[in-house]
């Protein structure tokens, strides 16, 4: 019973080492695109730069673009829309630039404050590069300057839905589940410490 105790301990700690925590919250808030929500009031956002600052490597771009294509994919199946429509790669990079934007500024950090700064500046670069694609891809502004600026213009009642989904759902992230994991670490890896010594002794 012991050595399957001390396996047991050593796999939640290997779970606790190797970004369980994160990715299971990063997961849960990729999917939660399935819940009623309030036009542009998502998860998305604060998922990718959630995933920058917690997950290491590759993981931090893997998981929300795998998350992303699913969902879109189910979504696009359910509400009858196109999935590939044209300027979705400069919507995904900007997806990717978040992850970025996370890595850089909130690896190391936990101040709320902050966090909802990074949460706003991430939540202004996909605003403009995902009406920007809609300026470029699609035939609903002229290819001018003035074109640009109204497509700019028209999506600013939208931008609401997304910056306030952005702060809320990253203050979750961040604030929630930092202290979750800080107290699963906790748990998990000084047991796991005490086990192996009452183990060899």
């Amino acid at each position: 019973m012991d050595k399957i105790k001390l396996i047991l301990q050593k796999w939640k700690a290997t779970f606790a080492e190797n970004d369980g925590i994160s990715a299971v919250a990063v997961f849960f808030a990729g999917i939660s695109r399935f819940l009623p929500h309030p036009s542009n009031f998502t998860s998305v956002g604060a998922m990718t730069v959630y995933s920058g600052a917690r997950l290491h490597g590759w993981k931090s771009f893997a998981l929300p673009l795998i998350l992303m294509l699913v969902t879109d994919f189910v979504l696009s199946r359910l509400h009858g829309f196109e999935m590939f429509y044209e300027g979705i790669s400069i919507v995904y990079l900007s997806l990717m630039v978040n992850v970025l934007i996370g890595k850089f500024f909130l690896t190391h950090q936990k101040n709320l404050i902050f966090v909802s700064a990074v949460s706003i500046f991430a939540s202004i670069q996909f605003f403009v590069l995902s009406n920007f694609s809609v300026w470029a891809f699609s035939s609903l502004y002229t290819k001018t300057w003035d074109g640009l600026l109204t497509c700019y213009i028209v999506a600013i009642p939208y931008f609401a839905g997304t910056l306030l989904g952005d702060l809320l759902y990253t203050s979750a992230l961040f604030g929630t589940l930092d202290r979750l994991e800080l107290k699963f670490r906790k748990r998990i890896l000084i047991p796991e410490n005490r086990t192996e010594k009452e183990l060899t002794v």
